[in-house]
């Protein structure tokens, strides 16, 4: 059974969520402000955050910095803030999903699935043999989801990695964001735009790391997409 913390200082919503997400076979962790998540985080593992950006004492944002100290479980906001500032704060701070309040409670449980899903996936056993893959300096191993440039690792989130592999796999062939969107959240897309151009704006800033050559490792194909070339 996936284990989930909810960090909501609403209650009725927090019940909610809760009593919803339980009946999908989850149990629930609830915390009410910053630092009852924080202790709930030193106290527990988790599969999945959900957090709420306004709390009292500790906001969301510093909350997703702390998990993303030593985490890379996946991170839903649920928010009735709906603006691309903090939706980009949030994306560059490491949340993964981002949904706004009002919402579908089917809908916040498919992401919840999907999400658990793809950090399964990326968090997967290894094989006997490792599967690796070179492109543009870059030594990517399928195996072990992991990322190096020459003695340099690149530490990427599974979304950011899936991102990675997807294009690598496939160098100079063009990727619409709709086929990006598929690929990597198997869900269809809905003109995200703010979701996928903050991953690839991270995930491009962390492919730099050390490089004195500033070198292009993913090509934007204005009106098409995304493609890499080796």
């Amino acid at each position: 059974m996936e284990k989930i913390l909810l960090i909501e200082d609403d209650i009725e919503i927090s019940n909610m969520i809760k009593d919803y997400v339980s009946s999908d076979s989850c149990s629930v962790v609830t915390a009410c402000d910053g630092p009852a998540a924080i202790k709930a985080l030193k106290k527990d593992t988790f599969s999945l955050a959900l957090i709420d950006l306004m709390l009292p004492h500790c906001n969301g944002m510093e909350i997703i910095k702390k998990i993303r100290e030593t985490s890379m479980m996946p991170i839903i906001i649920v928010t009735a803030k709906d603006n691309d500032i903090d939706k980009t704060m949030a994306f560059n701070l490491g949340a993964d999903d981002y949904v706004t309040k009002p919402f579908s409670l089917i809908e916040l449980s498919a992401r919840i699935r999907a999400n658990i899903r793809r950090a399964t996936k990326y968090n997967g056993e290894n094989r006997l043999q490792d599967e690796t893959l070179s492109i543009k300096g870059l030594n990517i191993n399928l195996t072990r989801h992991t990322v190096h440039k020459g003695n340099i690792t690149i530490d990427l989130t599974y979304t950011e990695y899936e991102i990675l592999k997807l294009l690598a796999s496939h160098p100079g062939k063009a990727f619409s964001k709709e086929q990006i969107y598929l690929s990597v959240w198997k869900e269809p897309y809905y003109g995200n735009e703010n979701v996928l151009n903050a991953h690839m704006t991270r995930l491009r800033n962390k492919l730099k790391a050390g490089d004195r050559t500033e070198t292009e490792y993913i090509k934007t194909l204005w009106g098409i997409g995304y493609k890499m070339e080796d």
